[in-house]
């Protein structure tokens, strides 16, 4: 391809007619070989034929240029119109949107950048161009001055490098452009994974929640319907009652306490808790019951050892001389007979049961009574097996004051008492295991002492924290003890 020579002026008198036919060739030849870029090809003809018009134009175009450099966008606001998820939404937006600014930002910034030296020189460009075109357009009038011959050549000169330069820049641009259309592409594709990831997990998470508060409503219904079962029952257990009297069996088994005409079953609910608590906590004496099969609950009452002992796949039956609770029992499937414990051991066969619970029952009988029972449970027991009687424990003394809130209560039994009357009956390996800690939150603090404090102080503040730590063992120490003894 032949090199194109930039033309010269040779005459000593410009022509301005000349001049333009000349640029008319110079870009066709340019354009023809090539080096003139297709897309200015309209521009320049429209450049060439109406300047003026031209440059008009041009104007315009670079005030939109220098307008709209800079591309960053700013002006918007992650929400949402969704009252649940709304917030997990914002959220996922807001970290997706991090995440790609991190890859945006400095292609944005270089963008921003581009278009600003861009806009510098093409402003420059049009700067040149409009000069030329006026010193050009003036020629013949009478206040304007006619340049030099040597001057316009040299403007010419400049302005046919500077149109050089000009293609050049609109090639880098071009090429820059398609690059960067490149990389947006990329970083499209990239945002879609994202907002499909996105979208996977808010999909997953509403399913989870969704499942979760559905669960959440079973259960509570569950309760819901539990707890009106049970009522229901009492109260239809209640209304047979005052429709037939107190039965004779009812008459003959009264228990060896205070007859208060106080309906038991409600009073335990009240006062006692929730049988899942009682339950959950009673899980402790498992252990020494493991392997058996013929395991007494002397005064079952709710059932809630008993029911245990059957999940975990251990022999168990209950006693109890309170019609409604062995009602209760019964209706959960519990084996609970209706008789006095004495009455009941007389009848079981010596050395046949594999172990004896008593829960919450030694305080309510009379002390005769209580020897008795312990000596015919030993009576009773194979040799090796366990018997555990779980009680209130009158040491402490916030237990002690709730003791005689319960009219069935006759009186408390000390640790020690409960342990002699085992050892006593033959029991051995006898030991007290206490149970039911005092919230925190209802004991007495303790003072807390600093890297400033001195020897003195830090030796009365551990004076004053051992008697705090007495106190509260008296004050506020556990409900309740069991007494364990073994065959």
């Amino acid at each position: 391809m032949d090199k194109i020579d930039k033309f010269e002026i040779i005459d000593e008198v410009v022509n301005v007619e000349e001049i333009m036919r000349m640029i008319r060739v110079n870009i066709s030849k340019r354009k023809e070989q090539g080096t003139y870029p297709p897309e200015l090809d309209a521009a320049a003809r429209q450049m060439i034929s109406d300047p003026k018009k031209t440059l008009g134009e041009i104007a315009d175009e670079l005030t939109n240029l220098n307008i709209n450099s800079d591309i960053q966008n700013n002006s918007y606001v992650i929400s949402s119109h969704r009252p649940i998820v709304g917030k997990p939404l914002i959220k996922g937006r807001e970290i997706v949107h991090g995440e790609v600014r991190r890859y945006v930002d400095p292609i944005i910034f270089k963008q921003i950048t581009f278009n600003q030296n861009a806009a510098k020189v093409l402003n420059n460009a049009a700067y040149r161009i409009s000069n030329i075109e006026n010193t050009i357009g003036g020629f013949g009038t009478k206040d304007q001055h006619v340049p030099e011959p040597k001057t316009i050549k040299q403007d010419l000169k400049e302005t046919d490098e500077r149109l050089f330069d000009i293609e050049d820049t609109f090639h880098a641009l071009k090429q820059q452009i398609n690059d960067e259309i490149i990389v947006n592409s990329k970083l499209c594709e990239m945002v879609d994974q994202l907002r499909d990831d996105m979208n996977n997990t808010l999909s997953m998470l509403k399913t989870e929640m969704k499942k979760e508060n559905e669960a959440m409503i079973r259960s509570i219904i569950a309760a819901m319907d539990a707890d009106i079962e049970k009522k229901a029952w009492l109260a239809q257990t209640l209304d047979k009652r005052n429709l037939q009297g107190i039965s004779q069996t009812e008459k003959l088994l009264q228990p060896p306490q205070l007859d208060t005409g106080v309906n038991y079953f409600v009073f335990e609910d009240r006062f006692r808790g929730a049988r899942e608590d009682i339950a959950q906590r009673q899980t402790a004496f498992l252990r020494y019951f493991e392997g058996c099969k013929n395991v007494l609950d002397i005064g079952s009452g709710r059932g809630e050892f008993l029911e245990t002992m059957r999940k975990h796949g251990i022999g168990a039956r209950g006693v109890d001389i309170d019609e409604t609770m062995v009602d209760f029992c019964r209706s959960k499937g519990l084996e609970v007979e209706l008789e006095d414990a004495f009455d009941h051991l007389e009848k079981l066969e010596d050395a046949s049961l594999d172990g004896v619970f008593i829960d919450q029952v030694v305080e309510h009988l009379e002390p005769s009574y209580l020897v008795r029972l312990l000596k015919l449970c030993f009576q009773k027991m194979k040799y090796g097996f366990y018997l555990i009687a779980e009680t209130v424990n009158p040491l402490s003394f916030s237990s002690f004051a709730n003791f005689y809130i319960d009219l069935t209560h006759i009186k408390p039994v000390h640790p020690e008492t409960l342990r002699f009357l085992l050892e006593s009956t033959g029991f051995r390996e006898v030991k007290a295991v206490f149970s039911s800690p005092m919230p925190e939150t209802m004991r007495l603090q303790k003072l807390v002492t600093n890297e400033g404090s001195t020897d003195a102080e830090r030796y009365q503040a551990e004076i004053f924290n051992r008697n705090i730590e007495m106190l509260n063992a008296t004050l506020y120490g556990e409900q309740d003890y069991a007494m364990i003894g073994k065959k």
